[in-house]
């Protein structure tokens, strides 16, 4: 169905056209339609928009690959810590200062608990 363009009663046209993208159930569309302003009626459609679906689609690999990069780098560090927690405790252990609770000084001469 094709809107009627023209003039209504000597006015300015009636009818407006509509174009808008947005995600809709996560999935990257493009309206098109017209709208009659004087009868407030109009037909309109829905298209999927695959080339901000392929931009989309390239900002969510990019934000997973940041965020897997930061969880790995996480991991790399929570394992360095307790290797080097568990190297200190054996060393105390060996040393027999690891009985009870006391405060020693650490490699980095703070005081620890």
């Amino acid at each position: 169905m094709t809107p009627r363009h023209g003039r209504l009663n000597g006015g300015p046209e009636a009818i407006v056209h509509i174009k808008s993208h947005f995600i809709m159930n996560g999935v990257c569309v493009r309206f098109r339609g017209w709208l009659d302003m004087e009868r407030l009626d109009g037909i309109g459609c829905l298209e999927m928009d695959e080339k901000r679906a392929a931009q989309e689609d390239a900002i969510l690999r990019e934000q997973l690959e940041r965020y897997n990069q930061r969880l790995r780098d996480f991991e790399d560090k929570q394992r360095t810590y307790q290797r080097t927690t568990q190297d200190e405790f054996e060393q105390m252990r060996r040393n027999g200062s690891g009985m009870g609770v006391g405060v020693t000084a650490g490699s980095s001469g703070m005081w620890r608990r």
